[in-house]
């Protein structure tokens, strides 16, 4: 309990004490804009170009490039694409409890491993995180150029396709395909953006992995979908 203690204080005096000093250098390294509490943690990354809003914390979090994550947003163990737009106060949910066969829900009685400081059983009997990059450590993966809403949750296992939308609020319990609009509790298909053709066109041309020298040459195209695809 000493060593824990001690690691919190530690970890507090370094977010409020010193990493306000780091936080100037990530914004120049990456070209990014780092608002006032925010702050990455476990590793998080910047891809470059991103804005981080005020009191935002990443916590083991890639950060693709030109993606904008606002004010007071949470988000643990994730992957993010690029040029994502991200409201105030997304949230991302990690863990569950068994509901069914298990009498008990609380991790004393299934996880050996102590996530809440003891436990009753010396076997693992049911895993309470979901990834979707298991691979990479990822338990959520947000794809490029999706757009969510302003206080929206997002529980772990999930995938967000390209194009997304997530409307504000929406609590995302499962995949959302790409270029799908989704709204409500939980959050089902409202509509698409695009008819299929289209959206298969987008997915093929990938105009987020094109380098800004390539979009720059193309902005007036990105006003009219038919005619970005067409150049």
């Amino acid at each position: 309990m000493l060593k824990r203690k001690l690691t919190e204080i530690g970890s507090s005096l370094y977010r409020n004490l010193i990493y306000p000093f780091v936080r100037p250098f990530i914004e120049i390294k990456t070209k990014s804009v780092m608002r006032p509490g925010s702050y990455l943690h476990g590793g998080s990354v910047l891809e470059g170009r991103n804005y981080i809003g005020k009191a935002t914390v990443l916590n083991h979090t890639t950060v693709g490039y030109g993606t904008l994550v606002h004010d007071n947003s949470d988000i643990s163990n994730t992957r993010i694409g690029r040029y994502c737009s991200i409201a105030p106060r997304v949230i991302t949910i990690l863990g569950s409890h068994p509901l069914d066969k298990h009498a008990a829900m609380h991790t004393a009685f299934y996880d050996k491993d102590k996530p809440h400081g003891y436990t009753y059983t010396d076997t693992t009997t049911y895993q309470s995180y979901k990834y979707a990059d298991e691979e990479n450590g990822a338990q959520i993966v947000i794809g490029n150029d999706v757009w969510i809403g302003a206080d929206a949750r997002i529980l772990d296992g999930v995938t967000i396709g390209d194009g997304a939308v997530i409307g504000t609020g929406a609590l995302v319990t499962k995949d959302i395909e790409p270029y799908g609009i989704y709204a409500g509790v939980p959050a089902k298909l409202i509509r698409k953006r695009f008819d299929d053709e289209t959206i298969k066109a987008l997915l093929e041309l990938k105009w987020w992995d094109r380098g800004e020298d390539w979009i720059r040459e193309h902005i007036r195209q990105f006003d009219d979908v038919e005619e970005l695809i067409k150049a």
